[in-house]
C-alpha cells in the first residue's frame, strides 16, 4: 500500500533529527543569567544545586563562544555536549540505515561514568562552595 502522507510515528522520528539545531538556536537566543529563576526541580525543592545545575547556562555560554564562562557554570559541559552530539549522530546514522548499532553496553558504561563524574564534581563543588547560583 502506498501512503502519500507520513504517519504520526514517522513525523515524530523525523522531528528528532532537528533536536540539536533547535537546542542550539534556543540556547543562542535565550540568555539565562545568575538572576534568572532555575528550572531545576531538585534545586527548587531543596534549595541546593543538583549535580547538573548550571549545565543549561554553561551550554548557552558555550554556544556564544564563552568557554571560560561555560566552564565556570559547569566544568563538565564540554564532556556532556560531546556525548550528546555523539549519541545523536549515532542515532541519526542508525535511523538513516547507515550503521547498525549493536554495542549498547557502551551506552551503559558512558552514562554510568558520566553520572559518577557529575556526582564527584557536585560533591567537590558543594564542599568548596562553588556551586552555581540557583
Amino acid at each position: 500500500m502506498i501512503t502519500l502522507s507520513p504517519t504520526a510515528s514517522q513525523l515524530g522520528r523525523r522531528s528528532l533529527f532537528a533536536i540539536p539545531f533547535v537546542a542550539a538556536i534556543t540556547l543562542a537566543t535565550i540568555s539565562p543569567s545568575d538572576g534568572s529563576p532555575t528550572i531545576c526541580g531538585f534545586a527548587n525543592c531543596t534549595g541546593v544545586a543538583c549535580p547538573g545545575c548550571g549545565m543549561t547556562r554553561a551550554a548557552g555560554q558555550l554556544i556564544r563562544g564563552n568557554l571560560t564562562e561555560a566552564l565556570r557554570y559547569h566544568p563538565l559541559v564540554l564532556l556532556v555536549v560531546v556525548e550528546l552530539l555523539g549519541a545523536w549522530t549515532i542515532w541519526a546514522a542508525h535511523q538513516a540505515g547507515w550503521i547498525r548499532w549493536r554495542h549498547r553496553r557502551w551506552v551503559d558504561v558512558v552514562i554510568g561514568g558520566t553520572a559518577a563524574l557529575l556526582i564527584i564534581v557536585w560533591i567537590v563543588r558543594l564542599v568548596s562552595g562553588t556551586t552555581p547560583p540557583i
